[in-house]
């Protein structure tokens, strides 16, 4: 179920499950996520993509974000598929075939990720990846410029033209891949998106770094206000319980998921300039 509808008071966590079923990779690349069934504590099924941390850039720092991201983005009321924590355990990984060498891939990834790692909800058929040049309707654009909006503000580089990491069935859209946002330390003249200049979209960027819908909003006026008042859900007490939601294991190095949260509390509190900041560099 994708999270955009939930009630506010419906506070989305991170369900844990166990693989049990490998079904096949997913996209290409080193991540190498996968199609895998998974077992809920009560015996229901869930069948998800399973983002291994053996196969991401910086492993468990990879799956906090993607985590932390789906979290924030679900009480946004943003369409993300449902998260989930997804134990991955010796057995489950003896029965990942061989078949090609996306699945050795995908068995390695797995072998070196016993565990905890990050699973997000299979999007329902009719979805599929945005394609380059095809207009979006009317309807949809306020909440394209919603997610624009947040891959804006939390540094999320990967929702571009060439890499679109979202779905769309027509009326409505799926994002996922969140695993390199809230990156900003050693980013080469990056400055906070509610500061002066913190936001610019120069024209003429590549494919590989222009976002999917900054060509259909450039020149346009969206209207943040659900989007602003939605940041009223992330107090103190809901960004604690994103810590306690996360495993124990992905906190040894507390020092991420500390900087992470005081970067979401410092985004609230300049929230403003921010918004206007993205509607000047929009128009």
């Amino acid at each position: 179920m994708i999270a955009s509808g939930h009630h506010p008071e419906e506070k989305r966590m991170l369900t844990p499950v166990t693989a049990n079923q490998f079904h096949r990779p997913m996209g290409v690349g080193k991540t190498a996520p996968s199609l895998v069934t998974c077992a809920r504590a009560d015996g229901r099924s869930e069948e998800l993509v399973v983002k291994f941390a053996g196969g991401c850039e910086a492993g468990i720092g990879s799956l906090l974000r993607e985590a932390v991201a789906a979290l924030m983005a679900a009480d946004l009321d943003l369409p993300v598929p449902e998260p989930f924590l997804v134990q991955v355990e010796p057995d489950f990984v003896a029965t990942i075939p061989e078949a090609n060498d996306r699945y050795r891939l995908a068995k390695r990834n797995a072998a070196a990720s016993l565990g905890w790692n990050f699973g997000s909800q299979k999007l329902p058929p009719g979805f599929a990846t945005i394609a380059k040049g095809r207009p979006i309707s009317q309807a949809m654009l306020p909440m394209a410029a919603e997610i624009l909006a947040f891959d804006t503000f939390i540094a999320n580089p990967d929702r571009t033209v060439a890499n679109p990491n979202c779905q769309s069935n027509g009326r409505e859209f799926g994002i996922f891949d969140h695993e390199l946002a809230f990156r900003t330390e050693g980013i080469l003249f990056w400055k906070a998106p509610w500061e002066k200049g913190g936001i610019s979209f120069p024209k003429g960027q590549p494919d590989k770094l222009r976002h999917v819908f900054l060509d259909e909003l450039r020149g346009s006026a969206p209207d943040f206000q659900r989007f602003g008042g939605a940041f009223d859900v992330l107090t103190e007490a809901r960004l604690q319980e994103y810590q306690v939601a996360l495993p124990a294991e992905w906190l040894q190095n507390e020092g991420d998921l500390a900087g992470i949260l005081d970067y979401v509390r410092a985004l609230k509190q300049n929230l403003d300039a921010a918004i206007n900041n993205l509607s000047e560099a929009l128009r």
